[in-house]
């Protein structure tokens, strides 16, 4: 784990002690650190954000009251293992200078008719809540605002599958230089084909007959995500995972913004009735045998009402099985998690989440919303009747911290989810996991 990411969740966890020494201008350091935490999912450990926290760490330091800046300092000192404290400041002064944004306006976007070998085309199936942006290009097609109604079509992106670790969501980089898409290194979305709704279910249901498998895979996004990533997200797991059936995705109209953490929050709620009617269209009308269910961090908020609420045995005859849902680091308290996997129990063949004590967007999100989140392990970790309680804290440990999306970005928790998807195990037949405890306390974690 970085430096930068050790320091944060420092801070985070110190959050009571600094509101007090700091007094009115928490709510503004609040909110730089919740930024923070933000950026850190889509930019990892880079100098900028390393610069961006020196100087928040710098501000707070000149803020504070004498017992808080021994307060700060002790954080900083357990943070920067085998270092000396002073020399944060000076790790940290690099800055990006120059330089186009990786998919900038300029850039040309890759043609679907010259994919060299090692690149896959995975055509997702999408429906979404957001608001057109009025651009042409595909990574610019849907803001981040509401749209009027639910939209449907296709999104086609490439996947290189030779040289690039499973598990990673590759895009150009400036600090290497690259600032066009390159289809043998990057995920790229290419291309964006809004549908009707009756030409969708026709394209979907011709494409599930045609797939190896007659399942389907619809992934549910988080906080802070634009329609581009989330698309490019749901092809790589997709791919990773070996899925022989077709990608769906609800794309829901987060502001993709770290700073827009509580506008997330109301749009998760305004985009649950949608969504909801996005997932029975899966299940009844896509002529799917099995559809399998992802939803990652917020998004678990609208699958898991959409499950309350939903009710299977209405459907009609020759509709699909609610076969394996997956709750990746979901970003909802445990309290309401508990309840409604109550209320749905027995709706699906196999629900499992996955938990981690090391996820950054988590121990946020706790921070604003003062209770702990279902996604978190140690001592909030979650175990209720009818979920399989994953603890994925010891993945990786390194690295599992500095991601929320960690779910799709690791090569033992992705093999995991393709055994579940293609075997159907339960856990003690995974080899990976070990089970902790008994009933009702057992849960499962992975093996060191």
């Amino acid at each position: 784990m970085s430096n930068t990411l050790r320091l944060l969740i420092a801070l985070i966890e110190i959050a009571p002690d600094l509101e007090r020494t700091v007094g009115s201008a928490w709510p503004q350091f609040r909110d730089e650190l919740l930024d923070l935490s933000g950026r850190f999912e889509h930019e990892g450990d880079s100098l900028a954000l390393a610069k961006d926290l020196d100087e928040l760490v710098a501000r707070l330091l000149q803020a504070a009251s004498p017992d808080g800046k021994d307060v700060i300092r002790r954080a900083i000192a357990e943070t920067l293992v085998g270092e000396e404290p002073q020399t944060w400041r000076s790790k940290a002064t690099a800055t990006r200078s120059g330089g186009a944004t990786a998919m900038g306006a300029g850039d040309p976007q890759p043609s679907s008719e010259a994919f060299p070998d090692g690149v896959v085309e995975v055509p997702v199936f999408y429906g979404t809540d957001r608001k057109l942006s009025g651009a042409s290009r595909p990574d610019d097609f849907y803001s981040g605002r509401r749209g009027d109604d639910v939209a449907y079509g296709i999104a086609r992106v490439t996947v290189p599958t030779e040289g690039r670790p499973v598990g990673d969501l590759t895009s150009p980089a400036w600090w290497k230089l690259q600032f066009t898409p390159d289809p043998a290194k990057h995920v790229i979305l290419f291309d964006v084909q809004p549908l009707e709704r009756e030409s969708f279910i026709e394209a979907l249901r011709d494409a599930v007959a045609s797939a190896d498998e007659r399942d389907a895979l619809l992934f549910v996004h988080g906080y802070n995500v634009t329609f581009t990533d989330a698309a490019r997200r749901a092809a790589q797991i997709a791919v990773d995972l070996k899925f022989r059936g077709r990608t769906l995705l609800y794309s829901w109209a987060s502001a993709g913004d770290p700073k827009q953490y509580t506008v997330d929050e109301d749009t998760i709620d305004w985009s649950t009735r949608r969504f909801r009617g996005f997932l029975q269209l899966a299940l009844t009308e896509a002529g799917a045998r099995d559809v399998h269910v992802i939803a990652h961090s917020m998004g678990n908020r609208a699958l898991m009402k959409a499950l309350e609420e939903i009710e299977v045995s209405t459907f009609p005859a020759g509709s699909a099985t609610l076969c394996q849902v997956i709750f990746a680091a979901p970003d909802i308290s445990c309290d309401t998690f508990r309840d409604l996997a109550a209320a749905f129990h027995g709706r699906a063949q196999r629900c499992t989440l996955y938990a981690s004590s090391g996820d950054i967007a988590l121990k946020a999100s706790k921070l604003v919303n003062g209770y702990a989140r279902a996604g978190e392990a140690g001592d909030s970790l979650v175990i209720v009747d009818g979920v399989d309680t994953i603890d994925a804290t010891g993945v990786d440990t390194s690295l599992i911290g500095l991601r929320h999306s960690y779910f799709g970005s690791k090569r033992s928790i992705l093999r995991d989810i393709a055994e579940i998807m293609m075997h159907r195990e339960e856990p003690s037949l995974r080899f990976e996991l070990k089970e902790v405890g008994a009933p009702p306390g057992r849960y499962w974690a992975y093996r060191k």
